[in-house]
Parts: structure tokens; C-alpha cells; sequence
């Protein structure tokens, strides 16, 4: 193969690479769970986690996220301890490389996560503020 047709291929790949996405809104949009290992104010816990994501053809998410104390020592809603709660999430998805986005709607939640394969995704929670929250979650999608 001569090098100009040796560059031309390469240079075919990599605009033909860069102008595909790599998931679809489908590939994100159902039900996960998993076991969510947290740490707060309170103290470690881990938890059963579900979150719901509708996301739409533009990649816009929103949706819900529920955990369950396993063990440990749970959260807190308001100044009450807590073994369970469920809030609305907002976010947006990036179809080239599998990432989301999630803000919660009621606390200062912040959430980065990841298709990590077709099935499973990988989240990051951060917090701020005079209750802090970090989690790490990896979650499985449910069949519909």
C-alpha cells in the first residue's frame, strides 16, 4: 500500500469514527439497580439503588432515584434519620461516549455516570452542603 493511500484510509477512519455515536438514547432510557456504597454525615452505608431514566431522542433525562438501607447507617430527610427515600432527577446524556449528567431536584445531588457495556452503567454521586453525600454505584438495566 503506497503512503498516500495508507493516509487516506487512515484519515477515512478516523472522520468516519468522529462523526458516529456510540449509543443510542434507548442504550440509557429503563430501570437500573445495584448496590450503592455511600458515605455521609451519618456515617457508610450501603444501599439497594433503582433509578429510572426516560430519555428522550434529544438526550434529555429525567427521571427517579430510590435506595434502600442494606446496612449501615442510612441518610436522613431534612434532620430525621432515614432508611429509604426517593427523589426526582434531571440530566442529559452524551451519545458519543455513554456519559450522563444527573442534578437532583430537591437537594444539591450532583451525579456523573457512564454505559460502561450494553446493560451496565457505572455513577458517581457528590453532594455538597451541610448534609454531604458521596456514592458509587454500579447498576444493572432491568428488562422492561
Amino acid at each position: 500500500m503506497t503512503l498516500t493511500r495508507l493516509l487516506s484510509f487512515v484519515l477515512f477512519c478516523s472522520l468516519s469514527a468522529g462523526c458516529s455515536t456510540g449509543w443510542n438514547t434507548e442504550d440509557l432510557d429503563g430501570t437500573w439497580v445495584g448496590r450503592d456504597h455511600t458515605i455521609n454525615s451519618r456515617g457508610r452505608s450501603m444501599t439497594h439503588k433503582e433509578i429510572v431514566l426516560n430519555v428522550d431522542g434529544e438526550g434529555l433525562i429525567d427521571g427517579t432515584t430510590t435506595w434502600i438501607l442494606v446496612d449501615g447507617e442510612g441518610g436522613h430527610a431534612d434532620d430525621t434519620p432515614a432508611r429509604s427515600d426517593t427523589e426526582e432527577i434531571y440530566g442529559v446524556f452524551d451519545r458519543e461516549d455513554g456519559s450522563f449528567y444527573l442534578v437532583e431536584t430537591e437537594e444539591s445531588g450532583f451525579w456523573h455516570g457512564r454505559l460502561v457495556a450494553p446493560g451496565a452503567i457505572r455513577c458517581f454521586l457528590v453532594q455538597p452542603g451541610e448534609k454531604p453525600v458521596t456514592a458509587f454505584v454500579e447498576l444493572t438495566k432491568q428488562a422492561p
